[in-house]
């Protein structure tokens, strides 16, 4: 087995990580339809424009990530028949960088949550109360998906760095 599997095997976990986020996009979007079309109190009918705005920037977010993980795949495979060491020092550097993004994204995700639940805790009117509540969702969200993510991007970096290129010196 060639290493560049290790990749390929990396980055479907990534494209199946882009398609749940729609999912869940698609999934807020029909709650929004819902809450348009059968919500009667004040409060269901205060959900409809965050859960909205949350679904389109859900699939926003996921089909823009699709795409681009997609569209990365013939990329790796053309460096990395070009050049396995090349590929290998580019990837190693291009998964530190990526590595460093996840505690960035604990602590946006907590003063997101903190906010969020701030606002449902102290303000009374229903639309900002809907609104902190998909504040929390969304940074749960987030959490969820790096979560998993963060572990395949381990695996992965361990994988890359126990790769030996073999090359040829001439030695016998």
């Amino acid at each position: 087995m060639e290493w560049i599997e290790n990749t390929n095997k990396w980055l479907t976990g990534e494209i199946h990580e882009d398609i749940a986020i729609v999912v869940t996009g698609v999934v807020i979007f029909i709650l929004s339809i819902l809450a348009w079309r059968f919500g009667t109190s004040e409060s269901a009918r205060a959900m409809i424009i965050p859960l909205l705005v949350a679904a389109i920037l859900l699939i926003r977010l996921g089909v823009g990530l699709a795409v681009n993980n997609y569209n990365r795949k013939e990329q790796f495979e053309q460096q990395y028949s070009k050049s396995q060491q090349e590929f290998l020092e580019s990837e190693i550097a291009r998964v530190d960088e990526f590595m460093m993004i996840y505690p960035q994204t604990i602590i946006v995700s907590s003063v997101m949550m903190v906010i969020g639940v701030g606002m449902f805790a102290f303000c009374s009117r229903p639309s900002f109360r809907a609104s902190a509540l998909v504040v929390i969702f969304i940074a749960l969200t987030a959490l969820t998906i790096d979560y998993f993510s963060k572990e395949r991007g381990i695996i992965y970096q361990n994988e890359l760095n126990s790769i030996q290129i073999q090359t040829n010196t001439g030695t016998e």
